[in-house]
């Protein structure tokens, strides 16, 4: 990156924006150095842009042909794969992650286009004949804006989660970025633009959640919304909505349960739950970080568990030996050090980790926290009920399925779940008594744009990707043709007075 700051202002239909909102200063997580800031986006910028928005839809996009938008789309995805360096560099130093991770999520994105560009001809509605002289046809019509707020833990395959459904379906999108770690969103849109879709078609702005995101759900303009993250932030959306009454849909966190099974294979079992927990340094709503296993299992797993997480460097994100990047913020590390700090006072034992970090001389200043295995843990536990949104995982003992399915469903979250072993019977009760949208059995973190995805309870509303969310993009119209000869329900009374 550039030694000079970098400052981004927004992107849209508009060749670009001059706002009056504060300058927010954005921090390498690895190095701890300022080295770019961003125009919070205040209630005149979001308007521009989403007039903007509104415009492009009104004037031109709503006119392009559904094949159309696919051969687009699909020039995106190339433009985003042919800039993947690029883009994996300004992730990795917005936010921490690790180039291979931040690369990884620029195929992500590229692939939600693609599939999504393959069903935006497919999009139907339905024909009912509701009386021998009368059809009804419903179809399927875009809002015209949508709105997207996205987290910083995966901002590229998020923008492609909500964005590719959204132009499918003949949407504009208007995004609002994280205030932490928004550069990849803005550099997406711009190669939205450069890949041939119309200004205005993808726009990104970003601030905080108390100042854009309102300004943003809100505006009259904005027919629907897809919302990832916390559940503060989820309330305030819901709030902000309110204002012109518009569909939600609701991503957000999770305290997910891991079931190990009494045929579980540890030497196979190991490293994955590791990864699970470690990959983008924890900061996963998806992370199983509430592993429950089988008492006669729980001492030899938690030794292997801990001997391979003290193998684990955390360090800088560009360097090949790196195996856990930067968290955030120096705020989310003070958190992570905290929830740690009260769980062993609620009795975890720290078997792995439990502080910050120390790396090399180029990242002494960055935001880092070692691979932390905690056991011990009942469900009273701090670190058994509370996301922490770091590299923690905890260990909890259970003796029957029963006990564990009810234990796995004892919070307020339901996001994910996974299930290790080969038991097909103990399988199906668990994926039948777990709470939770999405249940991996013997993998993790799988993700298709094929797939719903979201959460129970107070994990989320309504589901991203798979064809249903095609729906959640398209509002249905019902019109009804009367094409005989039907009599006025008044008949003779309203005749003129010669005819009767």
């Amino acid at each position: 990156m550039p030694e000079q700051l970098i400052r981004v202002e927004a992107v849209g239909a508009a060749e670009s924006y001059t706002g009056r909102g504060d300058l927010l200063a954005l921090e390498n997580p690895a190095t701890g150095t300022t080295y770019a800031e961003v125009r919070e986006a205040d209630e005149e910028l979001v308007d521009q842009v989403v007039a903007g928005a509104a415009a492009t839809y009104r004037n031109e996009w709503s006119t392009v042909e559904p094949l159309e938008r696919a051969r687009l789309m699909l020039r995106w995805a190339d433009v985003l794969m042919d800039h993947q360096d690029e883009l994996a560099r300004i992730e990795s130093t917005d936010v921490g992650h690790l180039y291979r991770e931040s690369a990884a999520d620029v195929g992500a994105a590229a692939r939600w286009l693609r599939y999504f560009a393959g069903v935006a001809d497919k999009i139907e509605g339905q024909s009912v004949t509701s009386h021998p002289d009368r059809s009804a046809f419903v179809t399927r019509e875009p809002y015209g804006v949508v709105a997207g707020v996205n987290s910083f833990n995966g901002n590229m395959l998020m923008f492609g989660m909500k964005a590719a459904p959204a132009l499918a379906t003949g949407n504009c999108f208007v995004l609002k970025a994280p205030e932490l770690g928004p550069l990849s969103s803005f550099r997406m849109a711009e190669l939205a633009v450069e890949a041939g879709i119309p200004r205005g078609v993808v726009s990104v702005v970003s601030g905080r959640g108390h100042i854009t995101g309102p300004a943003l759900v809100a505006h009259p303009e904005v027919g629907m919304v897809m919302f990832t993250g916390g559940l503060n932030g989820a309330r305030g959306v819901i709030e902000s909505s309110a204002v012109n009454i518009k569909p939600l849909t609701l991503e957000l966190g999770g305290k997910n349960a891991v079931v190990l099974l009494d045929d579980v294979d540890l030497d196979r079992i190991v490293p994955h739950l590791l990864h699970s927990n470690f990959v983008k340094c924890g900061q996963s709503c998806a992370a199983g970080s509430r592993v429950f296993v089988p008492r006669r299992l729980a001492d030899e797993l938690a030794g292997r568990m801990a001997e391979a997480a003290r193998l684990i460097r955390p360090g800088d994100p560009f360097v090949p030996s790196s195996d856990m990047g930067a968290i955030i913020s120096e705020q989310q590390v003070a958190r992570v050090e905290d929830l740690v700090r009260r769980a062993v006072e609620g009795g975890a034992a720290v078997l792995a980790g439990g502080r910050r970090a120390e790396t090399g001389p180029a990242t002494v200043n960055g935001h880092f926290f070692e691979p932390t295995v905690l056991a011990d843990l009942d469900d009273g536990n701090i670190a058994a009920r509370e996301e922490i949104f770091g590299p923690v995982v905890g260990l909890l003992t259970y003796d029957g399925l029963d006990e564990v399915v009810a234990r796995a469903n004892g919070l307020d979250f339901g996001l994910t779940a996974q299930i290790w072993g080969d038991d097909v019977g103990a399988v199906h009760h668990l994926t039948r008594g777990i709470e939770a949208g999405t249940v991996w059995v013997n993998t993790y973190r799988s993700i298709h744009p094929s797939a719903p995805y979201g959460g129970f309870k107070h994990s989320g509303y309504g589901r991203e990707n798979g064809a249903e969310v095609l729906k959640t993009y398209t509002r249905a119209k019902t019109t009804v043709w009367n094409h005989g000869a039907a009599r006025h329900p008044y008949g003779d009374l309203l005749e003129a007075p010669a005819a009767r």
